[in-house]
C-alpha cells in the first residue's frame, strides 16, 4: 500500500463512499446497462479517445456503471453514502447533511421548496443567487426585498444594513402578515462576510414569527475551518445556546468552490426541527437527477476527509499567502503602481474576507479587463472578477507559495510595461460634466488619469450625454 493509500485508510471511515467506489472500480464491471464511456468501452478504436484521454484524464473512470444494490443508494442512503453524509454533518456541524451532484442552483431550489409554499411571505436579500429568485417566482411566493448599498466604488462590494432588515420584519408582524422565510447571502465571492449570529439575534426580538432561514454559502465552506471566520456562518450560530431550537436553518455550499470537490459537487446543511432533515431529503428526491455522478460524489466524500483532516492547515496558509501579497505590494517598488483596495468592517454585522484581494490598477494605462487578458495569455493566470479599476484575487486553499511568486513577476512585468509615467501627466483645461446628473466629472486642472478616461468612456457606451466646456472660450451673447 502507498504512502498516500495508507493516510487515506487512517482518515476515510471504512464503509466511506470513496472506498467503496474505488472498490467498485478496481473490479472493471461489464455493464449491460448503462454508461458506454466507463473504462473506455466505447472509444476502443476510437480516433478520439487521445483527446478524452487529455481533457477528462482518469476522471472518465471515476463514474461509476454500477448502482444499488451493490453500491449505496444515493436517496434512500443506509451504507457508505449514509456515512459520507453523517461525517459531513459532524465537520460543519449540522443535524443533517446532504450531498449533491448538480450544482448549488439546485441546492438553493431545494432549500426553498423544503421551507416554503404558494404564497409563502419571503424577505429576501436582493443580492443572493438567481437559483433562488427563480424557485421563489415559480412557487409564486410573496416577495419582499433587502436593497444592498454600495460599500467601495473600487472593488463594487456591497452590504444591506441590518436596520433595513430590521424595520421591514417588525412592520410586517404588526401588519398581522409575518415573514414566515429569510433568505440571506451569507458571504459574497467579493469579499463581504455577513455574521449571521447578529442578524439572528437581532431578529429574535422583532419578527418573533419567524423560524425559517436559508443562507446562501455558495463561497463559504472554507470559513468553518477557520477559528475567527466560523464563528460568521449559519450553522454556528444555529448552534449558539441563546439561538439553538429557535431558527429552522438550511445553508447551501458550492462545495467546488473552496474545498477540493468536483465542478457541482454542492452540500447542504440543515439545523432545525426533527422533520427538517426529511423535508430537505424529500425536496432533493423531487428534484435532483437520478443519475448522480459518482466521480463528482467520491469528491465529496474525500473533499469533507480533508477539511476535517487538513483544512485548518490549509486555509491558515491561503489566508497568510494573501496577507503576505498585501505586504509586497505595500512594500515592493516594482508593485508600487498598485493598490490594495480597503472596505471598512461593520462591526458586528459583517467583516471583509482575508483571503480575497481586491487589486486596484488604475493607475496603469490599460483597463482591468486588459489585464486579466494579459495575465492569462501571457502569464497562464486566470481572473474571473474585474471592476472598472479593480481586480479581485481569491486566495483559495489550492493557491501555493509558487503560485504566488508567479503572481508576483507577472504584475510586475505589467507595471513596467504599462505604468504611466510622472512626466506624461495630463490634466484637464476645461470642464466635463456627464448629463444626468449635471454634477463635472473634471473641472479644469485635474489630471487626466486613465481611470477617468475608461469611466468617460463607459458612461458614453451607456447613452449618458457628456458636454466640454473650455473658460478660454468666450461666453454666447
Amino acid at each position: 500500500m502507498s504512502i498516500q493509500a495508507k493516510s487515506l485508510a487512517r482518515h476515510v471511515p471504512k464503509a466511506s463512499l470513496a472506498d467503496e467506489i474505488a472498490q467498485a472500480l478496481r473490479r472493471q464491471t461489464v455493464s449491460f446497462h448503462a454508461l458506454p464511456l466507463s473504462f473506455g468501452g466505447s472509444l476502443r478504436g476510437s480516433a478520439l479517445k487521445g483527446a478524452y484521454q487529455e481533457i477528462l484524464g482518469t476522471q472518465w473512470r471515476g463514474d461509476l456503471t454500477v448502482g444499488a444494490p451493490y453500491v449505496d443508494s444515493f436517496f434512500f442512503p443506509k451504507g457508505s453514502i449514509a456515512h459520507a453524509e453523517a461525517r459531513a454533518a459532524s465537520v460543519f456541524g449540522a443535524d443533517a447533511t446532504l450531498f449533491l451532484t448538480a450544482g448549488t442552483t439546485l441546492a438553493n431550489q431545494i432549500a426553498v421548496e423544503s421551507l416554503a409554499s404558494n404564497g409563502t411571505r419571503v424577505l429576501i436579500d436582493k443580492a443572493t443567487h438567481q437559483s433562488i429568485h427563480f424557485s421563489l417566482d415559480r412557487l409564486r411566493a410573496r416577495v419582499d426585498y433587502i436593497e444592498s448599498r454600495l460599500l467601495c466604488l473600487d472593488s463594487e462590494r456591497t452590504s444591506f444594513a441590518l436596520i433595513d432588515v430590521l424595520s421591514k420584519v417588525e412592520a410586517a408582524e404588526k401588519e398581522g402578515d409575518p415573514y414566515r422565510l429569510l433568505i440571506l447571502n451569507g458571504q459574497s465571492y467579493d469579499g463581504v462576510i455577513y455574521n449571521i449570529s447578529t442578524i439572528l439575534r437581532a431578529l429574535s426580538e422583532f419578527a418573533p414569527s419567524l423560524r425559517n432561514i436559508i443562507v446562501d454559502e455558495a463561497w463559504g465552506s472554507w470559513s468553518y475551518l477557520d477559528h475567527e471566520l466560523r464563528q460568521s456562518t449559519a450553522i454556528y450560530a444555529a448552534r449558539l445556546p441563546d439561538l439553538a431550537g429557535r431558527y429552522n436553518i438550511i445553508a447551501t455550499q458550492s462545495a467546488h468552490k473552496s474545498l477540493s470537490a468536483l465542478r457541482q459537487g454542492s452540500l447542504i446543511h440543515a439545523v432545525g426541527d426533527g422533520g427538517l432533515g426529511a423535508l430537505v431529503r424529500a425536496a432533493r428526491y423531487k428534484h435532483h437527477t437520478t443519475s448522480p455522478n459518482f466521480a463528482i460524489l467520491a469528491s465529496l466524500d474525500l473533499a469533507c476527509a480533508q477539511a476535517e483532516t487538513e483544512g485548518v492547515r490549509l486555509v491558515e496558509r491561503a489566508i497568510r499567502l494573501a496577507s503576505e501579497l498585501r505586504d509586497r505590494i505595500a512594500h515592493d517598488p516594482l508593485l508600487d503602481a498598485y493598490f490594495v483596495n480597503e472596505t471598512p468592517s461593520v462591526e458586528g454585522l459583517f467583516q471583509i474576507d482575508p483571503s480575497k484581494i481586491s487589486l486596484n490598477v488604475s493607475a496603469l494605462t490599460i483597463s482591468p479587463a486588459e489585464i486579466r487578458d494579459v495575465l492569462y495569455r501571457e502569464f497562464d493566470i486566470y481572473i474571473n472578477r474585474t471592476t472598472v479599476t479593480s481586480l479581485l484575487l481569491n486566495f483559495h486553499i489550492g493557491i501555493n507559495e509558487d503560485d504566488l511568486d508567479r503572481l508576483s513577476e507577472a504584475l510586475r512585468a505589467i507595471q513596467k510595461r504599462y505604468q504611466t509615467l510622472p512626466d506624461r501627466k495630463r490634466y484637464a483645461t476645461g470642464f466635463v460634466i456627464p448629463y444626468p446628473p449635471g454634477v463635472p466629472l473634471m473641472v479644469p486642472g485635474d489630471e487626466i488619469r486613465p481611470s477617468t478616461l475608461r469611466r468617460l468612456h463607459a458612461l458614453q457606451a451607456s447613452g449618458i450625454n457628456l458636454f466640454t466646456m473650455d473658460p478660454s472660450e468666450p461666453l454666447p451673447r
